[in-house]
């Protein structure tokens, strides 16, 4: 049997909200997504889509582009 753990959610204040939120990963390329989270730090494209913080062309499978989101990811919520 599995064991499931509870954990914390993470959640934007209501203020930040609007700034996080982001459309699906799988409904924009990666320069729309880049158009989209353009100046805004908190949108939740910069983990989804990491590719749009690096070099245009990395393979968005690219193990540098997991570890940009978990990197992104620690960064903004600790």
């Amino acid at each position: 049997m599995a064991l499931v753990h509870p954990f914390r959610a993470l959640r934007p204040t209501p203020a930040a909200a609007p700034r996080v939120a982001a459309v699906p990963y799988d409904v924009v390329n990666a320069d729309e997504a880049k158009a989209i989270a353009g100046d805004n730090p908190l949108s939740f494209l910069h983990v989804s889509r990491a590719e749009i913080d690096l070099p245009a062309g990395t393979d968005p499978y690219s193990p540098l582009v997991y570890a940009k989101a978990v990197l992104y990811n620690i960064h903004y919520t600790n």
